[in-house]
């Protein structure tokens, strides 16, 4: 994995569309300026009509430092890597890449080990042994659901607009814990909820899944936005627990800088990153 030496500047960036939205940029410069690293980070927009271009924009900010992948490029991202990891292979997706020691395009998904993080510190929750819910089976979802299976999950079922894409994702990791989720399944009493579609980036969006008739459990949104997101506020108002994607979006940055830098990410940079994204969030 690459590190960051010697005085040219870095550059690091995200690749999406649409991309205005994130707070990535805010929290990795708070990180650079606590490492004492000249290095910029950047949004940049890559049309979602135009996925062949996703390639050659990993590979000029990989030639800088490296970068990350947002909706709806990370399955595009996955198939332009040279080296991937076991967890990209799995998910089908990649949020982070960079260039390794041998110059080729090398790329993980950290969103997997973000969530799982996030699982492992929500209170109340305990993911061993849980049953959960993750609506959407994008990359997202996929990302999600491996999340809950390599936590210890019992059961993991999905709920898609499209059954086909549930089929696939059920084929692809062929768990037995692992499940579609039918008109019947949204009674039950679910440990958890994972919302992963995009479902939520603007407020005029719908709800992703009403959770009144489910008892109160937790909730985790996977996207964020200033002062929360509706589907959030809807959770809490129901009499559950919930968590939006800001947390996510802290462990799986915390994880994309050790894959660029090559070591451990010490807890005062972690600390200037969570602050950084808290004033950003509350703009």
């Amino acid at each position: 994995m690459s590190a960051l030496s010697g005085e040219r500047k870095r550059r690091f960036g995200l690749i999406g569309d649409p991309v205005q939205h994130s707070l990535s940029p805010a929290m990795h410069q708070a990180a650079f300026r606590e490492l004492g690293v000249e290095a910029s980070y950047e949004l940049v927009r890559v049309p979602a009509r135009t996925p062949d271009a996703v390639e050659s924009a990993m590979f000029e900010l990989a030639a800088g430092g490296g970068g990350n992948v947002t909706l709806p490029h990370k399955r595009r991202a996955a198939e332009a890597l040279e080296v991937a990891t076991e967890v990209v292979g799995r998910t089908g997706a990649c949020n982070c890449f960079w260039l390794d020691a041998a110059g080729r395009l090398a790329g993980d998904n950290t969103d997997v080990g973000g969530i799982r993080a996030v699982l492992e510190s929500l209170d109340g929750f305990d993911p061993v042994g849980s049953h959960v819910l993750v609506v959407g089976a994008g990359g997202a979802g996929t990302a999600a659901v491996v999340a809950a299976l390599d936590g210890g999950a019992s059961r993991v079922h999905v709920r898609n607009r499209t059954g086909e894409r549930v089929s696939r994702l059920i084929s692809s990791l062929g768990d037995p814990r692992l499940g579609e989720a039918d008109g019947e399944t949204g009674v039950e009493d679910w440990d958890l909820v994972i919302q992963a579609t995009s479902l939520g980036l603007f407020e005029e969006d719908s709800l992703p899944v009403p959770l009144r008739e489910m008892a109160p459990a937790h909730a985790l949104d996977l996207v964020y936005r200033p002062g929360g997101t509706a589907w959030c506020r809807h959770a809490r108002a129901s009499g559950w627990t919930a968590e939006d994607g800001l947390r996510v979006l802290l462990e799986q940055g915390v994880l994309s800088l050790e894959r660029w830098l090559g070591f451990p990410i010490a807890p005062p940079v972690r600390v200037a990153m969570e602050r950084a994204l808290v004033r950003a969030a509350a703009r």
